[in-house]
């Protein structure tokens, strides 16, 4: 996940209009990446309580062995974070994170080398609980040993799980094209409904649409020039109408020329009639059924 600078191409845009290009979900995931590159360890218990739920859904996205470690890895972290400064602990908050860290592993959540994931469990849960007793032991083990076992090494075994995570969740969600995403509201009209009548703000449309323009994603226009030409000329059509009248065309020879559109159907139309043109002003024409009649026109 390669990042960019958001003020390359200007102030940085606000989550409405990020909300007008990027799926929720995929926003969501993107926060938590943020979360751990950052290191908000406050936030952990939010990504250890989405990790639990999707691969619950789909427990494919991640082996046995990396949803245990990233799932107590997650809130055994939050937790001895919790415990660090005696001046804010909150011993039933702290509890209540430990008994979260029980049922995970009760429930099947942690089911790789079960044996394995259960011993560190009961051993994780007996320091936490140590150090909560003895503040001397807390100031001890934060000095020399939550550096070497808690430091970088585990944030980085962090950091590769949630990337595995998250980029497995982007592949089974790809965001689907402008064809696809027709055909999936072509076929609940009531959400059709519902996202013709949706009007973006128009203020977040034109910051979002003045951030991706700097960013040069357009070519040049190459559709052919006389393109669309036929709307301007059927908008210019002068105040007055020209009737070809034929006399003599039989039935099937009519509705043959009913038929053919456009310039073919003038070209054949003068080579099999008489041509007679008679300018009359538009609201002098009546049209009935298939007969065409003219008032009397001074």
């Amino acid at each position: 996940m390669q990042s960019q600078d958001p003020w390359e191409n200007g102030p940085p845009l606000l989550l409405p209009s990020l909300h007008l290009f990027i799926p929720p979900l995929r926003l969501v995931s993107a926060a938590m990446w943020q979360v751990v590159q950052r290191r908000d360890v406050h936030d952990y218990g939010m990504l250890e309580e989405f990790v639990t739920t999707v691969t619950e859904i789909v427990p494919e996205l991640l082996s046995c062995s990396q949803r245990a470690q990233l799932v107590l890895g997650l809130r055994a972290r939050l937790v001895l974070e919790l415990c660090r400064i005696e001046q804010t602990l909150d011993l039933q908050n702290i509890q209540q994170h430990l008994d979260r860290i029980r049922s995970l592993t009760s429930t099947g959540e942690a089911e790789s080398s079960n044996a394995e994931v259960e011993l560190s469990e009961s051993n994780f849960v007996e320091l936490v609980e140590s150090l909560l007793k003895d503040p001397s032991e807390r100031e001890n083990f934060y000095q020399d040993v939550f550096p070497v076992e808690f430091g970088p090494k585990y944030d980085t075994a962090i950091q590769m799980l949630m990337l595995e995570f998250l980029s497995r969740l982007e592949k089974l969600l790809p965001i689907p094209d402008l064809e696809q995403t027709a055909s999936l509201l072509n076929a609940v009209p009531s959400a059709l409904e519902k996202c013709v009548q949706f009007v973006p703000d128009p203020k977040q449309l034109r910051t979002l649409l003045q951030y991706h323009r700097k960013l040069g994603h357009l070519d040049s226009i190459r559709t052919p020039s006389s393109f669309g030409d036929c709307i301007l000329s059927s908008l210019s059509l002068p105040p007055y109408v020209r009737v070809v009248a034929a006399p003599d065309v039989d039935s099937d020879t009519q509705s043959e020329s009913m038929n053919l559109e456009g310039m073919e159907a003038r070209e054949l139309m003068e080579n099999r009639t008489k041509e007679i043109d008679v300018l009359v002003p538009a609201d002098k024409v009546n049209i009935t059924g298939s007969q065409m009649s003219l008032d009397h026109y001074q």
